[in-house]
């Protein structure tokens, strides 16, 4: 049941009137403002008359769990605690480290609350985890979507690319550009007892020992450029707003230099919201062609990859492509490809020096420059025997490695690669078909391929170390 615009009601159940407080799992948008679900939930405790508790659990059995991931989620916890605790809000966070920890931490949280606020998240295990603790729990379970500036319920049906959706966003922003990051609670209550015996406290020091301590991938290190939480986030965004902005459009498609906003991590993990990124951006000093170049990007393309993962049910699968590009894919289902094993791939161990760089980058940084991303998809179509292998192994690729998967960005770009809110291109190519072509020695022509290549080689040689 839509409640409003942001917020749907998952269940039937009654508000446990016996309830202590209001109960905030927080799943996806890990900030303790700009925050609609938060919002929501501060409104619905004071509303209740009760104190609100806010839920974080990290489980060490999620799709791709590694090093890198836990790392970057965990650099977040210590600055929620200390802002949340300043508004008066409980926050409570479990590390499940391995099998033998406790499952039920939700369901036993929510038997002594009035009712429970979660994230509503449109890929990935989210929505999952959203109709199970619904059909679980006694109290009402209501959803809310902060993922982007316009809600996800403005549109009714999939649009077929940007140009049909960017119109509808141009003519909505206005309403939705500014909202109340930081409602008040009335009735704090942070010492509140919890029926969460296993609920970790920890120290940022403590962080290597925890990951190494969790049943996980430990092959896939932390970053050594990028780490979590709001506060990297917006230290991150300021760089860019004051340094990289005003020549965004100029240097944005250039990887060997600081030039793109490098924000994506901190958008999927919920660190930042977009309003708060948009508001930055509109204030810097900067032309505004370099603002239209990235509000193209943060606003349009992105809620065009929210839309895609809401409406279509097939967005992790080729299911999801237009039937132009199925058309054009069958035709040269069978033409003849240079093979490389999924081992070879995944080390770089190509004959493509250009194309290495990029899956060095992913690997060691875990994030991929945005210009060069699709010509590691489209190498990666060239090189396994199926577009359906291609496309699976893109997926665990960038979900293993890219602080930035498992996200509608992340599904949407892969797709784009095979034609989805793409067109057809002539001429007629081996493999491609009508898809987009692209190739290393082109790409090495727009940029400093050169600069590029040496400092992905740095990057492993430093990790090898």
């Amino acid at each position: 049941m839509q409640i409003n615009e942001r917020v749907t009601l998952l269940n039937r159940a009654e508000a446990n009137k016996r309830g202590r407080y209001v109960l905030y799992w927080m799943q996806v948008f890990k900030r303790a403002a700009h925050n609609h679900a938060l919002n929501y939930a501060v409104e619905l405790a004071n509303d209740l008359g009760l104190p609100l508790v806010v839920y974080e659990g990290l489980k060490y059995y999620y799709p791709w769990a590694n090093g890198r991931l836990h790392t970057f989620i965990l650099e977040g916890v210590n600055e929620k605690r200390a802002v949340l605790a300043s508004k008066g809000i409980r926050y409570l966070f479990y590390l499940q480290r391995d099998e033998r920890a406790p499952r039920d931490t939700v369901e036993r949280l929510a038997r002594d609350a009035a009712a429970l606020v979660t994230d509503d998240f449109p890929c990935f295990i989210v929505p999952e985890h959203n109709q199970i603790i619904a059909a679980r729990v006694e109290i009402p379970v209501f959803a809310v979507d902060a993922n982007g500036l316009i809600p996800l319920s403005k549109f009714t049906k999939e649009e077929f690319a940007a140009r049909t959706i960017r119109p509808k966003i141009n003519r909505m922003l206005p309403e939705y550009v500014n909202f109340t990051p930081d409602p008040q609670l009335k009735l704090p209550q942070p010492e509140i007892e919890l029926n969460c015996p296993e609920e970790t406290v920890f120290a940022d020091a403590d962080i290597p020992a925890l990951v190494a301590s969790c049943a996980i991938d430990h092959s896939v290190p932390p970053s050594p450029l990028y780490h979590g939480g709001t506060a990297n986030g917006r230290k991150r965004l300021q760089h860019f707003a004051d340094n990289l902005l005003r020549g965004y459009h100029e240097t944005r498609n250039e990887p060997s230099v600081d030039g793109s906003s490098r924000l994506s991590p901190y958008l999927h993990f919920g660190f930042l919201a977009p309003q708060e990124i948009y508001q930055a951006v509109q204030a810097a000093v900067a032309p505004m062609e370099a603002k239209a170049a990235f509000l193209e990007e943060v606003i349009v393309r992105r809620e065009l990859s929210y839309n895609m993962t809401r409406f279509n049910p097939h967005y992790d699968s080729l299911a999801a492509l237009p039937n132009w590009a199925w058309k054009t894919m069958r035709e040269h289902a069978d033409d003849e490809r240079q093979v490389y094993t999924v081992e070879q791939i995944e080390r770089a161990a190509t004959h493509d020096e250009m194309w290495n760089a990029t899956q060095r980058e992913l690997v060691h940084t875990g994030l991929l420059h945005n210009y060069v991303r699709m010509l590691w998809g489209k190498k990666i179509m060239e090189w396994r025997p199926t577009y359906e292998a291609s496309f699976d192994l893109m997926v665990h690729l960038n979900n293993k490695y890219a602080l930035d998967g498992r996200n509608p960005n992340s599904y949407t770009g892969i797709l784009w690669c095979f034609g989805k809110h793409d067109r057809a291109w002539g001429p007629q190519r081996p493999v491609f078909g009508t898809l987009r072509y692209m190739s290393s020695i082109n790409m090495a022509r727009k940029i400093n391929a050169k600069k590029y290549i040496a400092w992905t080689n740095e990057l492993e040689t430093a990790n090898q170390s």
